[in-house]
């Protein structure tokens, strides 16, 4: 103990301080902060993962574009007959909206095996884990860009394009990435824990699909006063706040964004809570 007058060092004050219990939300914050300044870490992987999927192609990403030309040609002929819609309205809507969906379904199915298949990374590098939810938003951001170019050719085609409608989708592109990502969180980190998720995901994905308007227009559901199938329903607002900009040139109504805004709020509770509880578990888990 120090008699009484005499001086105490930096050193000994900061010996006799209390060390600071890092709290697994302190450690989460802080991995994820550390997670963003690597960027080109995950930014890499990312890109890395498109470049193996299309490893020896001979035409590489063309074949996204390939596989869903084929999709939506296929099924504009067929829906457009059945719902009468005509083809100047009807293709750019399934374009836009098939695209935007796959999106979304990609981050509630594939995105569980995110930290499965970094397993040896995880193990074998002290790199923040985030990195690895990051690494999957960016292979799955360059499809859906890869994708969405498919629609610009169809809307000059029928002379509907508009680069400020392009320009409005941005903001809810953006409200849709920040969606996607707290998929891609909760999914990953549940997926260690509950290896049969992506495959119960994607058959209640195939439901989803049916009574989510992305083959045909809401205003049918309206018509026939079945409305709130899509009013209950996420999905649907996630798409417009980024499909009626593009088709339309005009931003999508007030509370479409609002409902999306306070969806992308719940799932990034959920994300903390979910990524919070299982974050020191994942390396057990795997």
């Amino acid at each position: 103990m120090a008699e009484p007058g005499a001086k105490v060092s930096r050193s000994d004050e900061a010996a006799a301080r209390p060390a600071r219990v890092r709290t697994p939300a302190r450690r989460l914050w802080s991995d994820s902060v550390h997670a963003l300044r690597v960027w080109r870490v995950w930014m890499f992987l990312g890109v890395q993962d498109i470049k193996a999927r299309f490893r020896r192609s001979a035409i590489g990403p063309l074949w996204i574009l390939f596989n869903m030309s084929l999709f939506v040609i296929g099924a504009g002929l067929l829906y457009g007959v059945l719902i009468n819609q005509p083809m100047r309205v009807l293709l750019p809507y399934l374009v836009t909206g098939f695209t935007l969906w796959a999106f979304i379904v990609t981050s509630l199915t594939e995105s569980a095996w995110a930290f499965v298949n970094a397993e040896g990374y995880i193990k074998q590098f002290c790199y923040p884990k985030q990195i690895y939810l990051l690494r999957t938003l960016v292979a799955n951001t360059i499809i859906l860009l890869i994708s969405l170019t498919a629609v610009v050719p169809v809307q000059l085609y029928f002379r509907s394009f508009s680069l400020i409608g392009w320009l409005l989708a941005i903001p809810g592109l953006l409200l849709l990435f920040l969606a996607v990502l707290g998929h891609i969180t909760v999914c990953a980190y549940l997926g260690v824990c509950f290896r049969d998720l992506p495959h119960a995901a994607n058959g209640a994905l195939q439901v989803a699909f049916f009574v989510t308007p992305v083959m045909f227009p809401a205003r049918m559901l309206l018509e026939r006063h079945l409305a709130w199938i899509y009013e209950l329903n996420p999905f649907y607002y996630l798409l417009e706040i980024a499909r009626r900009p593009i088709l339309e040139g005009r931003p999508a109504d007030p509370q479409i964004y609002a409902f999306a805004g306070i969806y992308v709020l719940l799932v990034w509770l959920l994300a903390w809570q979910v990524a919070r509880s299982l974050d020191s578990r994942v390396v057990i888990l795997l």
